[in-house]
């Protein structure tokens, strides 16, 4: 979708942070291709992706794939903001604590992904694969409005014990000598009604179609969309595509981004943050403009 006023607000960040940068010794380069950020920076042999982030930009999602992809080629990310309150969006992602929506005694919630959840259809006669989905009606996803689609959670919890779907090489039935499971419950919400509970995040490798309510693949004979029962794949619903299976009431159910299974178990020191508009500055210390060596996370 075309954003031509984010895009000019991207290059204005991109220009304040090199303009700055270059008067700084670094060297700048342009790689003109959209599969890299629109400008790096390398100084001292250590080379810095800038990444401007505009208000619509500071979601998890688009900050975590940016780090990824700085990781992924042996360089840090230097996000580039034009306020303290996108820089503060942006360090609740990165920060306190890391990649999560929340952790306490071990236990973390996570943000959701973009990407859906290929389900196990093998015990479905006849099904071959598909994508788990929930239904949007009653109680979830319609408050809002008709279009509304739902919100989801995903949580680890110690509830509840005994099986639950997992995937081979995760062991669901194991527990402490408490009763608590050694592999915590991944448990999905939807406007904070329970639709799965899987065993831990390992589980998301391709879970059994059952653990979740319903599950949809697009035909490869006719092209359309049909959505089964999880349980026994039933076929509940056959449409033409996305719209036509929101529109009757059936939506994707998202992959929570795991920071193990995207980015690695630790992005300290793997970025950096500065504010190049009218409250320029570092954030928290963060200013590779001046020393480096103070902008490491």
């Amino acid at each position: 979708m075309s954003d031509p006023l984010g895009d000019a607000a991207r290059r204005r960040l991109t220009e304040a942070a090199t303009s700055r940068l270059a008067a700084q010794g670094y060297d700048v380069s342009r790689p003109g291709t959209r599969a890299e950020p629109p400008a790096l920076v390398t100084r001292g042999g250590e080379t810095l992706g800038i990444e401007p982030l505009t208000e619509s930009d500071a979601t998890p999602t688009t900050v975590v794939s940016r780090l990824g992809h700085a990781i992924d080629r042996d360089r840090r990310a230097l996000f580039v903001v034009a306020d303290v309150e996108v820089a503060s969006a942006v360090r609740s992602v990165l920060t306190d604590p890391p990649l999560v929506v929340d952790e306490s005694d071990g236990h973390r919630t996570f943000h959701s992904g973009p990407d859906r959840i290929p389900v196990d259809t093998g015990e479905i006669p006849g099904s071959t694969g598909g994508y788990a989905c929930v239904r949007v009606d009653g109680s979830i996803g319609r408050g809002t409005g008709s279009d509304a689609d739902p919100t989801f959670r995903w949580r680890e919890t110690d509830t509840p014990s005994g099986p639950v779907p997992s995937v081979d090489g995760v062991d669901a039935a194991a527990s402490e000598p408490d009763g608590r499971p050694i592999v915590p419950r991944l448990v999905c919400e939807a406007d904070d009604r329970v639709v799965a509970v899987l065993a831990g995040t390992g589980s998301l490798r391709t879970p059994p179609a059952p653990a979740f309510p319903y599950v949809y693949r697009r035909d490869p004979a006719d092209k359309r969309f049909r959505v089964r029962r999880g349980d026994d794949g039933t076929v509940v619903e056959t449409v033409s595509g996305f719209a036509a299976m929101r529109a009757a009431g059936f939506v994707p159910v998202p992959m929570p981004l795991v920071p193990e299974h995207v980015l690695g178990p630790d992005v300290e020191g793997e970025w950096d943050l500065v504010v190049e508009g009218a409250d320029r500055g570092p954030v928290e210390g963060t200013d590779p403009g001046s020393d480096h060596d103070e902008a490491r996370r």
